[in-house]
Formats: C-alpha cells, structure tokens, sequence
C-alpha cells in the first residue's frame, strides 16, 4: 500500500509518499493518482536503500531516509531523521516557511538561478589537474572575453571567492609601494575598498561625494591633480548602497589622461550595463553571481595590457590573492589553488544565456523589470532616493514610509514568498531595497507589487 499526504501548494513539496513497494513507477502511480504531474514536488520518506535508490531513479524532489543509518547513510538520501523527529524536521525544510521555500529574491545578491546552473553545479566530480578542468576554464574564458569584447591581450584571473576577494587582489597588484590610490566613495563599497586599501597597506585619498547621486568628475581630477604621487584610482560603477551609476567612462578617462591606473568594482554592473574597455579600464572585478545568474562562489578580474605590466611592477603582498599568480592560469589552465568548481561550472552556463541574448539585451530584459517596479513604487507613493537618470537598471533604493520599520516590512513580505534588502550604513534605518537581477520572471515583480501593497496596508492601519 501506498501512503499519501496532501501539503499545501505554497509549499515546495505537494505530495508526500511512503512507499512499500522500492520502485520508481510506484511513485509515478502515486502521482497520477494524486494529480501531481511534476516529481520535483514530491517526496518520498524511506524505510530502506532501496526505497532511497526508487526514489532517485524517479527524480523525487525529496528523499528523506528513516530507519537503519548505516544503511541509509550509503544510500545518500537528502536528509537522515528519526521517526520521532519527522514531522518537525519536514517542516523546517519544506514546510510553508521552511528553508527549501522557492522566495523570490530582490536583494542584490545573491541571484536567482535556473535550473540548468544548478544542474551543473551538480554534475559529475572532476580534478582541477585534469583536462576535464582546463576545458571547463578555457571555456570561461572564451566567453567572458566575447562578452566583454575583447582579445587575449586582456588576461583574466578566475578566483574562488566573492567579489571582495576580487577587488582586493586587484588593488594589491595595482599600487607601486609608495604611491596613493585614489577612490571614489559614495557609498558603502567605496568605503570597503577603502579599507582593503588600509589593511594591505596601501595609502589611500577618498573623494567623497554624495551617496545619492553619482560622483561629480571634477572632484576627481582635483584629487588626480593634487596627488602627485597618485598611482591608482578606485571606482565603484554600481554602487549598489544606493543603486546609482558612477560615471565610468568619464572617470576612466581622467585616469588615462593622468596616467594612473584604474581598478573598476563591476561586481553589480558587468552583464548588464554599458561598459566601455577600450580607454582607461585596467582592472575590471566581477562575480559569478548577481548580473550574470551563476553562483556563488567565484569571481573573476579582467587585466588590461598596461594593467599586466603593472602587476609585474609590483612584489605580491598575498599568497591566497596574488593577482599574478592568477593570471599565470590564463595561459596554463593550471589554477595555483583548488578552485571552486562546481561555481565555476554554473558559470560556464550562466555565460552562454547572457552570450545568447548579449548585454544589450539583457539591459532591456531588466529595463522592463525595473518599470514594473517603478510603476508600482509609484502606485503607492513610495519615494526614491536616486534621480531616475542616475540609477541602474537592477536596483532601487526606497525611502520607508512613516512608522514602518524595515524589520517589519522584511518579515510580512518573507512571509509572502518574497525577500527584500535592508539599507547600509547611514541609510540602514531610511531605506529598503529591491533588486531584480537574476532569473526573475515579471510575473514575480507583479505578484511583488500586490504583497507590498497589502504588506504596507497591513503595517499601516
């Protein structure tokens, strides 16, 4: 006999199944019977190995082992429990709020991912010595290179770590001892590479400017202009503390034409927004992750011609973020560290749909997104806090209605399905953000606009 047991829709599983018969079609049975036509809404609890192996076979969106350990552990199911404990360990991962809830996520990373980049994350095990991995990184590379437009000339160093780790290795390799690095700071993220700057021991000058508008460029050229012994300048293009775009080829120019290098934090904007190589860009950061729809886990630093030769020039102050080292990679395909292959996978596959659609497309799939938002922000009268023609085409930063606190907004919207980001810094009791990178659907953005107005009618009365 089969056992079945009906879970509300919201939850990520519909159909429980206890199954006496260790066999995938009982479960395809079990499905018709109970009219649920997708197995990845299943789950299946197992007295046995065999039990756990049918479940597999089938495609069971959970396999939840009860009984022998030792037996099961072989097996591999998802989770091991007690009999005892079942119904509350159920809960806590499949259950209405449980942690595998599918949530829409508009915070500005980490992304939604498709299917496909997790299913690579999950493939086969496979040594970073072997030429299973150098095809996996030659790949990347060929793609990040079409992407962005350039040739072999621009070395990249993959990375396993975040978008930070990338940044820092790129400011230690972009300083002459001696030398200052020029940052811009109008926002948290200029303050973070300020502060990489501080404990690598690089002297750094901030130019500061407002955290809701983009930096002004002529504060810049002052700061170039009284710093003789500039060496670098620091920019964040999307400052996603706010959601504004600095002006970046402006910028870059201004360090070209005063012969400093630059160090461009493209965490939250290469993919999507317009990025021009070809004058003053010497070192670009970015993540597998946010505009992209891979990963998390690696990021990744594009090196201009001058930027290599730079590297040369100065001694490495770190073993595990030696941009030197890294680079040496883009010809041997031999990484001086495990590397996180199943982010770098994910990417792999990220890549060929923003190669598919190209950036240009991309920026328009996420214009449509930001004016559902907009409309919607609109419709309730919510404020922004950048000028339209400063913001991105990913995030918006939103100014908290009167007596509604952010915990509060966060809480009923999570309960909702959906997950909106805190402010940062000055701003983190002013301000909610919501993002829209990643694989969102409008759809999602629709469905947002109706909890937030229900969520801010509930908070309000």
């Amino acid at each position: 006999m089969t056992a079945t047991v009906d879970a509300p829709a919201a939850e990520p599983i519909e159909l429980w199944l206890e199954l006496d018969e260790a066999h995938p079609y009982a479960i395809f049975d079990a499905m018709r019977a109970a009219d649920v036509a997708d197995v990845r809404r299943v789950g299946v609890v197992c007295p046995t190995a065999a039990h756990v192996h049918a479940a597999r076979a089938a495609g069971a969106g959970a396999v939840v082992g009860v009984g022998d350990a030792d037996e099961l552990y072989a097996a591999a199911p998802d989770l091991l429990a007690d009999r005892e404990e079942l119904d509350g360990l159920l809960a806590s991962r499949w259950g209405p709020d449980g942690s595998q809830r599918r949530r829409v996520l508009l915070n500005p990373g980490p992304a939604l991912t498709s299917e496909a980049v997790k299913r690579a994350a999950a493939g086969v095990d496979i040594c970073h010595r072997e030429r299973e991995y150098v095809d996996l990184d030659r790949r990347i590379r060929s793609k990040l290179r079409r992407l962005a437009g350039l040739d072999e000339r621009w070395p990249i160093a993959l990375l396993s770590g975040t978008g930070t780790a990338a940044n820092e290795a790129a400011l230690r390799a972009a300083v002459r001892p001696g030398r200052v690095l020029i940052v811009v700071v109008n926002g948290v993220y200029g303050e973070r590479l300020t502060e990489s700057a501080r404990r690598a021991g690089i002297e750094a000058v901030a130019v500061e400017g407002s955290w809701m508008e983009p930096i002004d460029p002529d504060l810049v050229a002052a700061a170039l202009a009284a710093e003789p012994r500039a060496d670098a300048l620091a920019v964040v293009h999307h400052e996603t503390t706010t959601g504004l775009l600095n002006p970046l080829a402006e910028l870059t120019a201004l360090a070209e034409t005063n012969d400093v290098r630059t160090v461009v934090d493209a965490i939250s904007s290469f993919g999507v927004e317009e990025i021009t190589f070809d004058r003053g860009i010497d070192f670009l950061t970015c993540t597998s992750n946010k505009c992209l729809h891979g990963l998390p886990g690696a990021s990744f630093v594009f090196v201009s011609p001058a930027g290599s030769r730079r590297v040369h020039d100065v001694e490495p102050t770190s073993v595990a973020l030696d941009l030197g080292g890294y680079l040496e990679t883009d010809t041997t395909a031999v990484p001086p560290f495990t590397p996180a292959i199943p982010a770098l996978a994910s990417l792999d596959v990220a890549l060929d749909r923003v190669l598919a659609e190209g950036i240009d497309g991309r920026r328009r799939r996420y214009a449509h997104r930001c004016a559902v938002i907009d409309a919607a922000l609109d419709q309730l009268g919510l404020e922004q806090l950048v000028r339209m023609d400063a913001r991105s085409h990913s995030i918006r930063s939103v100014k908290l209605p009167h007596a509604v606190s952010f915990a509060a907004l966060h809480d009923v919207l999570r309960s909702s399905g959906f997950i909106v980001y805190a402010g940062q810094g000055t701003l983190a009791s002013e301000i909610f953000r919501v993002a829209c990178m990643g694989e969102l659907e409008l759809v999602d953005l629709e469905r947002f606009a109706v909890a937030l107005e229900r969520a801010l009618a509930e908070l309000r009365r």
